[in-house]
């Protein structure tokens, strides 16, 4: 399993998605994230927290 600090691709992407505007995007669910990026659900909880890391270091 990889870490927040050494994201693979795929969970870098996703986080990536997670982090735009919510007016930008559909609204983010696990199997949403499962099918649309084709990661396994362990690597979806990843990347929403990858995602939340990232909306808080934009936002301050």
């Amino acid at each position: 399993m990889q870490t927040d600090l050494n994201p693979d691709v795929a969970v870098q992407t996703v986080a990536e998605y997670l982090a735009t505007p919510v007016g930008q995007r559909v609204r983010a669910t696990v199997p949403e994230m499962r099918e649309r990026f084709g990661l396994t659900t362990m690597q979806v909880i990843e990347a929403i927290r990858l995602a939340n890391t990232l909306r808080l270091a934009r936002a301050g």
